[in-house]
């Protein structure tokens, strides 16, 4: 791995478990064992940091939120397209903390972040008319705006919630998220009760994930 490439993974990290403004330039280098100079000849500073890791959320986002395939889900598909939706966001989770605050002082972020956010939301209203065409999703036009609402809240927020509320470690806040949206999205699924139990179980097994990995954020650097 690349000098460059630590460094974005190790201020990722930082930032998100610590927080952005208590983070500094120094314990970025401290944490990595290298020199501040070093640190420096990469990223010249915060700002050049927080714009390149901005950068690797878009690259991340747009694969994730490419349409390829999505008429055709199955319903444990979805479960796990959600999850994947959950986890891109928990990775950069940072910049969806005090956003006010970050840009403020991060102005060049705002217009890709509000891209990110506009089109998540696109792609939940594209999945639930695509579902409520094929006779899959029992939902109004005006209930699929709000589980659109519902479901961008929880992916964008519940880590907050979980860290607010709880002490779930990272893949926890995760499952948990997922189980609040089909708490809203299962009961609306032409499905059987058995065909329904059966995607309970795999999610409290977590047994969807079974051959799934996610994409690293320095698939994206």
């Amino acid at each position: 791995m690349k000098t460059a490439q630590k460094i974005l993974l190790t201020a990722l990290t930082l930032f998100n478990e610590h927080g952005e403004n208590t983070v500094t330039s120094v314990d970025i280098a401290i944490e990595l064992d290298i020199s501040p100079g070093n640190l420096y000849y990469h990223f010249k500073g915060k700002d050049s940091l927080v714009n390149a890791l901005m950068k690797m959320h878009e690259q991340q986002m747009q694969k994730i939120l490419s349409r390829e395939k999505l008429d055709t889900l199955h319903p444990e598909e979805i479960m796990y397209y959600l999850y994947l939706l959950i986890d891109s966001i928990h990775v950069f989770r940072f910049f969806y903390r005090s956003p006010a605050d970050l840009a403020e002082k991060y102005p060049s972020i705002v217009r890709p972040r509000q891209h990110i956010l506009s089109s998540l939301n696109k792609q939940l209203a594209y999945l639930f008319e695509s579902l409520s065409k094929r006779d899959i999703l029992i939902a109004s036009k005006a209930d699929r705006a709000l589980m659109v609402d519902l479901m961008s809240l929880i992916i964008t927020q519940s880590c907050q919630f979980d860290e607010l509320n709880s002490h779930m470690d990272s893949t926890t806040q995760r499952y948990h998220a997922l189980s609040l949206m089909m708490v809203s999205v299962l009961p609306r699924l032409a499905l059987s009760d058995e065909q329904k139990q059966q995607l309970e179980q795999m999610l409290d097994s977590h047994d969807f994930m079974r051959d799934a990995s996610t994409p690293s954020p320095l698939d994206f650097a």
